[in-house]
């Protein structure tokens, strides 16, 4: 080879390596330019057919599942056919002609991307320019470009991801901000009554509800419901019965009428898609008489002269039947002082490492031991109790309380 063959071959050579440089300091600005995955793309595709006279290229990346984003001399669905079988076996750089593979018919070259162990991008080329060989110093090339553009994409569905979990988020915590709203933050405490609620939603919001109204100087009502499912969409349905239960329960003096009312409601507004457990009570201080209709709840525990009730008749669960097939208004006399725990699932549904549920029973010895707790005492030394009961185990549940004393 003469000097001049070989220095016109060296300035060749470093003409393409200028070229390659070049195309791959375009590629680092159109990111750092903020260029849409689906630009990046194309520019990667002009930047392979430009530089190495790429004559087929085919291009697969994750997209839910993996689909051909480009594709060069063939069609997508031609190129998905035709490879997607062979994706989970290529982990490395291969020539196919070299190993004698089947797709060597149709490609020179596949450049797989990983990040660790996790497959990123695939990029099948075929060069049919004779004056370019698939050299070492080209499969680099291909090899660095396509990681360039490769993790930018990845990097994009991060931030994506990323955001979407932020926005979700604050929609949580907007969600939960309007829960606690609505979950009554004074409760009465006098010489009639002492009430106190406790709610500890599982995750940032929950569907379960309490409410305790004064509806003059003598009469009280208080409810305890729980809706089926979990997170904002129960939330925000029992935001919208909890202000069923309000204006229905200040106008409405029959319990039983008033259940039929927000069976009504619950269908219109879950449209029979979800439930709804619910406990109604209403007390006459002056005739001292109690009267509640348990919908489906967990019963609430009545305490009165030593003796504890189970308070659980009344109808179904709220929203099962287009109007409910029954309702039994339960009523009694209670003279002197009595004190009333309501709660939901997730109290009894607590589980400690042995396995064994914190039931009703256990609820029910609890209360006999400190029934002479003023209600706020009563919940905080209950809920004490629910968690070294639990020890290390998670809650699976909203839990609730509403307790009520009655002097």
């Amino acid at each position: 080879m003469t000097e001049a063959s070989l220095i016109e071959q060296l300035r060749q050579r470093l003409e393409h390596q200028e070229k390659q440089l070049s195309s791959l300091l375009q590629v680092t600005q159109a990111i750092n330019n903020n260029v849409s995955a689906r630009g990046l793309l194309k520019l990667y595709e002009t930047l392979l057919l430009r530089n190495l006279g790429v004559t087929k290229l085919a291009l697969f990346i994750q997209h839910t599942g993996w689909m051909c984003s480009n594709a060069v001399g063939l069609s997508r669905q031609q190129a998905e056919e035709l490879i997607m079988s062979h994706l989970p076996s290529l982990r490395q750089v291969t020539l196919f002609k070299r190993h004698d593979h089947e797709l060597a018919k149709h490609f020179d070259l596949v450049v797989p991307v990983f990040h660790k162990e996790m497959p990123l991008a695939f990029t099948f080329v075929q060069v049919a320019r004779p004056e370019v060989d698939l050299s070492d110093e080209a499969i680099t090339y291909i090899q660095t470009l396509s990681s360039i553009v490769a993790v930018a994409i990845e990097n994009k569905k991060l931030f994506r991801a990323q955001m979407r979990q932020r926005f979700f988020k604050a929609e949580l915590e907007m969600a939960g901000q309007m829960q606690t709203m609505l979950i009554p933050g004074k409760l009465p405490n006098d010489h009639r009554v002492s009430a106190s609620g406790i709610y500890l939603p599982h995750q940032e919001v929950g569907g379960d509800y309490y409410d305790f109204i004064e509806l003059n100087d003598h009469e009280f009502f208080f409810c305890i419901g729980d809706i089926s499912g979990k997170g904002v969409v129960a939330a925000l349905l029992m935001a919208n019965f909890q202000a069923s239960v309000r204006i229905f329960a200040e106008h409405e003096r029959s319990l039983d009428r008033l259940a039929a009312l927000l069976n009504e409601r619950v269908n219109e507004i879950t449209k029979g898609e979800k439930f709804i457990t619910l406990f109604l009570a209403r007390f006459n201080r002056q005739r001292r008489e109690f009267e509640y209709v348990n919908a489906g709840h967990n019963p609430p525990l009545l305490y009165h002269n030593g003796s504890i009730k189970l308070l659980s008749e009344g109808c179904t669960i709220l929203g099962m039947f287009e109007r409910l097939p029954y309702v039994h208004v339960h009523r009694m006399s209670l003279p002197g002082e009595f004190m009333v725990v309501c709660y939901t699932d997730g109290l009894v549904d607590v589980m400690d490492q042995e396995q064994p549920f914190f039931d009703v029973e256990r609820l029910s010895a609890f209360l006999q031991q400190h029934h002479n707790l003023e209600p706020a005492a009563f919940n905080k030394k209950l809920v004490d109790a629910l968690i070294q009961f639990k020890k290390q185990r998670p809650t699976t549940d909203d839990i609730s309380l509403l307790t009520c004393r009655f002097y």
